[in-house]
Order: C-alpha cells, then sequence, then structure tokens
C-alpha cells in the first residue's frame, strides 16, 4: 500500500491515517487509491470492529483535493467526467453503503472540500479539535463540486446552515461544526485521535454482528420511507437473536461478569 496512507492496528480498531502532512493531507490520485485500498482491507479482516480516520501531523485532516496535481491534470472531456463513476477519495459513493464498521473521525485541522465530503460519506462519529476550521470550498474554485457533501450535508445538518455552507464556501470554526450537529465532540488538538482511538475502542468492545446490523440498518434505513425502514431493522435485528454473541450478552448479564463477544 502506498505510504500516502497508514493503517495501524491495535487490538480490534485499525487507525487510518492520510499521509501527506507537507501538503496538508491533499488528495492525489496516489492517495485516492489507497484510501480505496486501507478501507477494503479493513473491511475484509474480520478482527478489526471499529475504525479511526485521522490526518498526519497537527495541521490538517485534509485540505481536500490537491489542486495543483488538478491543474496539471486537466485534459479529460466533458463527456468522460460526466460519465465516470462517482467517487470519493478512492472509496465509490456507494461504498459507505457496504462497509458496516462503525468509522470515528479524529479531525485535526483543516477539513476541505474533499475532506467535508470524506467527513459527511464515510465516518460515523467525529471527533474534532479546537483548531479544526472547516469548509465546502469548490464553489471558490470555479465548480458546484460532486462530492457526497451535496447530498449529505442537507440531511445531515439543517437545510439553511447547509445551504449557507455550500453556496459561499465559508470557512467556520469546530465550534460552529459542533453547533450545527456536523461533529459531536470539541478537544484540544493533543487530544483528539485519543478520543477518536478510545470511542473506537469501547465500540469494538460490543457484539460486532450487531454493531454491524445496527449501522447497516441504519445507512440504509435513510433511503427508505419510514415503514420499510422500521421492518428492515426488525428483520436484522431478529437475524443477530440467533447469534452466540446474542447469547451471551444476558448469560454475562445475570452472572453479574463483563460479555466476551467473539464475533459470531
Amino acid at each position: 500500500m502506498s505510504e500516502t496512507v497508514l493503517v495501524e492496528i491495535d487490538n480490534h480498531v485499525a487507525v487510518i491515517t492520510l499521509n501527506r502532512p507537507e501538503k496538508h493531507n491533499a488528495i492525489n490520485e496516489e492517495m485516492r487509491s489507497a484510501i480505496g485500498e486501507a478501507f477494503e482491507s479493513v473491511r475484509t479482516n474480520d478482527n478489526i470492529r471499529a475504525v479511526v480516520l485521522t490526518g498526519a501531523g497537527d495541521r490538517s485532516f485534509t485540505a481536500g483535493a490537491d489542486l495543483v496535481a488538478m491543474s496539471k491534470n486537466n485534459e479529460q472531456s466533458v463527456s468522460q467526467k460526466f460519465w465516470s463513476p462517482p467517487h470519493i477519495s478512492g472509496v465509490a459513493s456507494g461504498y459507505h453503503d457496504t462497509f458496516f464498521k462503525p468509522v470515528i473521525a479524529a479531525v485535526n485541522g483543516y477539513c476541505y472540500a474533499d475532506g467535508v465530503n470524506i467527513l459527511c460519506q464515510t465516518t460515523d462519529i467525529r471527533i474534532a479539535s479546537e483548531t479544526s476550521t472547516f469548509c465546502y470550498a469548490e464553489i471558490l474554485r470555479g465548480f458546484s463540486g460532486a462530492g457526497p457533501a451535496i447530498a449529505n450535508l442537507p440531511r445531515q445538518v439543517s437545510y439553511a446552515k447547509a445551504m449557507e455552507w455550500l453556496l459561499t464556501g465559508k470557512v467556520f470554526d469546530a465550534d460552529e461544526a459542533l453547533r450545527f450537529g456536523l461533529v459531536n465532540e470539541v478537544v484540544p488538538l493533543i487530544e483528539t485521535k485519543t478520543r477518536a482511538i478510545e470511542l473506537a475502542h469501547q465500540i469494538s468492545q460490543l457484539a460486532p454482528v450487531a454493531v454491524r446490523s445496527l449501522k447497516e440498518a441504519i445507512i440504509r434505513g435513510l433511503s427508505m420511507d419510514l415503514p420499510n425502514a422500521v421492518q428492515f431493522a426488525n428483520s436484522l435485528s431478529t437475524l443477530t437473536k440467533y447469534t452466540e454473541d446474542a447469547k451471551e450478552g444476558p448469560k454475562a448479564f445475570a452472572e453479574k461478569r463483563e460479555p466476551k463477544y467473539q464475533g459470531f
């Protein structure tokens, strides 16, 4: 795997790090591909139960697409770009619909453009440093943007606030992101990654099949009408009741001990 993305595994938690700190972790084609490879390796590793996504250094989660590289690679025709499958940083836009391990973002600085796309499309819980700033900057560069933030932001925060951020390319701070629900917590920079990993380990102690089923029910349910979303969640819940972990949970409670979930 490319050195532009690092994957470290600590027990049942994988930490994926965007690793171009000298470029504010800007995403070039090499990193774009490497992110996809990293998520695929995590998806297929049954030992990994939760993921932390962060950026190298103490200044950037990611500043977005590498604009210098983009300026040298704009030879594709409109038709080629129009008919290309949508993607975000090596993770196909539909990939979030098949990746059901929880992903916790540790946003440690600039989170711009593709960074906001990744945040909205790929992560479930978001820890931001006090130094973080956010911006969906595509509109400032002459194009409307083709990333998942366009569809997701109005669904994840208030419509009016999403429109303000998207239409103006406004740079906003971590407190504003917290106030409108884009992130879950704001902590000192030095604690950002530690807090995200702490949450990931907390989730990794739960029954893995139940956790993945719950996330799948939520993600798929968002694109369903309410009755079908409820039915789908109930169907997955019924299936999880036949796992060994579903027997272990009540047994551990009755025996007044911590459960030991095995993932089956």
